[in-house]
């Protein structure tokens, strides 16, 4: 199994053997160099692609033939999440919902319609920030705890799940996730839905439902208003059912 702690094993194996054989061989330093290059490439991948479970085990889709999906919305709350919400009620659709802390301020309504209705939250980090997986463990459990209080002020219920941003994990992100004793969510399909093109981003998420699949959408955009309602439209026009996200992946939403 091909995960951080494996990896560093065979390399220091490997260096320890061309040390060796270094005594008896010439080895190129261009071969140490190829070789150097090679583990910084298993690590970027590793940590960039959270379905690998490079560092840490994230739940990103269920394995079953039941046609059964979840929605999880990213980044928000947001001025388009209200929106959002009407077509779920709409449908009786239950989502999940990662939300960034420092967004939470002044939209507490909409984090209270979401808990009234139906819907789970997560911690998505307080800020989001594009570095933050360079971030120490410490300021890391920070940010999460940050967030955790914010919601639990509003809904009075404290959150087990967070999506790291990015889906980017470390060791230092392991060790935040550890800290507060999270589950790590990830995602079996990426909406796209960042790009300004309602069609396109139908025709992929339609594509790509399948049995146990986790969506991962915005609520920060328009762009996933319009395609919203014309998705769940389609699963249910074949038999799929849209289940909350901790019931699909059998985990606990809240402490």
């Amino acid at each position: 199994m091909l995960n951080y702690r494996n990896t560093n094993i065979f390399f220091f194996i490997l260096l320890a053997v061309l040390i060796i054989a270094k005594l008896f061989l010439f080895i190129s330093i261009l071969f140490y160099l190829a070789l150097f290059l090679i583990y910084i490439a298993i690590i970027a991948v590793g940590s960039i692609y959270i379905r690998l479970n490079f560092y840490l085990k994230s739940e990103c889709s269920k394995i079953t033939d039941e046609k059964v999906i979840a929605l999880t919305f990213d980044d928000g709350p947001s001025e388009y999440t209200p929106q959002i919400l009407d077509i779920l009620n709409e449908y009786q659709v239950k989502a999940a919902f990662f939300c960034i802390g420092n967004k939470i301020d002044g939209n507490e309504n909409i984090l209270k319609r979401m808990d009234a209705e139906g819907h789970i939250m997560g911690n998505h980090s307080y800020t989001h920030h594009f570095w933050l997986d360079l971030f120490s463990g410490k300021k890391i459990t920070d940010e999460l705890e940050n967030t955790e209080s914010k919601i639990f002020e509003v809904i009075n219920k404290k959150v087990k799940l967070f999506r790291p941003p990015y889906g980017v994990t470390n060791p230092n992100i392991k060790k935040a996730i550890a800290n507060k004793n999270y589950t790590s969510i990830g995602w079996s399909v990426k909406s796209h839905d960042t790009i300004k093109n309602g069609m396109k981003i139908l025709k992929h998420i339609k594509k790509e439902l399948k049995p146990g699949a986790v969506f991962l959408m915005h609520d920060t955009n328009n762009e996933i208003i319009s395609v919203l309602k014309e998705f769940i439209g389609y699963t249910i026009e074949n038999n799929y059912k849209i289940i909350r996200l901790d019931e699909l992946l059998n985990v606990k939403a809240y402490a």
